[in-house]
């Protein structure tokens, strides 16, 4: 039976998906000539009109706006937490653990770049008492080890310690993505079998596992692709958790050709599924995965984590269809080029 809480979860997770972006408030942000315009149109027509009212249009920088749509979604996580303590308060772990990875991330490709210094965090300050990382002192390393005294208090140091590279080595990045979201992944998965029961358990197990299978594929498609690396290299670079056993995922990586391996990876059921979609851009398909699965499940499931994550998923692709709209008008792109980017608009 379904409880009264549960119920105000997915009631309240509907009515907020309600408030949405639609295709016409796309069409007329993509009409707005520069960020002055976005902003005042944000703040007049859209959801977030209440957290960027105190922005000045005027005078705001991009990463000042990109910071308030980011706080939007933990405040969305917040509300819908509420209504059902024990799931959301667990999934909330798993987004804040994900937000410091990302920032992990691009401090690190910075620094690799030898652009540390212009390192500016986006995550709002909501997120410094939930966090353990001092993300201000990221904008100040000019070194690895540097960086390793910056997260010394986290659970992230025992992670990133084996990385640290030899003398005028590499930093390996992609090492370190992937041990950082195995890593992740180890909490959701942790999170999704001790407090979700039933069917929404094991569908939930079925979401990230398919996740993870489908950015590993692409992961294998551009190593190959774009970079000359081993096949022992490509395999260590990915996920360790998802669907596709290790013997499947090495037959991938030593197909005698990208052909025979595309080919291949179409003959899977998952790929039969995704990689049959007509996408052109095989990076776009995790994220078009995830967009249709949470789309099709915040109007038809009965399941509180499942409407309360899928809510969050889909709040967090229109943010990041948002901010590259913004990018977009700013560099001067077509309307039309900028739309090709964005996910589920038509």
């Amino acid at each position: 039976m379904i409880s009264y809480a549960s119920n105000s979860v997915l009631s309240k997770a509907r009515a907020m998906y309600g408030k949405r972006m639609r295709n016409k408030n796309y069409d007329e942000l993509l009409a707005c000539r520069n960020t002055i315009d976005i902003v005042s149109y944000l703040k007049r027509k859209t959801s977030y009109a209440s957290i960027l009212s105190s922005v000045n249009e005027n005078s705001a920088h991009r990463f000042d706006i990109e910071q308030k749509l980011k706080y939007k979604l933990f405040v969305d996580f917040e509300s819908l937490g509420r209504y059902d303590i024990s799931v959301g308060e667990h999934f909330f772990e798993y987004i804040i653990t994900r937000a410091e990875i990302e920032q992990l991330m691009h401090s690190l490709m910075l620094l690799a770049a030898g652009k540390s210094g212009e390192y500016i965090h986006t995550i709002p300050e909501f997120f410094y008492s939930h966090t353990k990382v001092d993300l201000i002192s990221l904008k100040n390393i000019k070194s690895y080890d540097e960086f390793l005294n910056t997260v010394k208090k986290s659970y992230y140091y025992k992670i990133l310690l084996p990385f640290k590279p030899d003398k005028d080595a590499r930093i390996n990045l992609t090492g370190i993505e992937t041990a950082l979201y195995n890593y992740l992944y180890e909490i959701v998965f942790s999170i999704i079998k001790k407090y979700v029961k039933g069917s929404a358990q094991k569908e939930l197990m079925d979401f990230f596992n398919d996740y993870i299978d489908l950015n590993n594929l692409v992961r294998i498609v551009r190593m190959r692709k774009f970079y000359d690396l081993s096949a022992e290299y490509i395999f260590a670079g990915l996920m360790k958790y998802g669907s596709f056993s290790d013997c499947q995922l090495k037959a991938f990586i030593n197909s005698p050709s990208d052909k025979q391996m595309m080919s291949d990876m179409k003959n899977t059921k998952l790929g039969r599924k995704w990689f049959s979609k007509g996408l052109d851009i095989i990076d776009k398909v995790p994220i078009n995965m995830r967009y249709n699965w949470c789309k099709h499940n915040i109007r038809f499931s009965i399941s509180p984590p499942i409407v309360l994550m899928s809510y969050i998923f889909l709040k967090e692709i229109e943010i990041l269809n948002i901010i590259n709209v913004i990018e977009g008008i700013k560099y001067r792109m077509p309307s039309e080029k900028i739309k090709q980017m964005l996910i589920g608009v038509n």
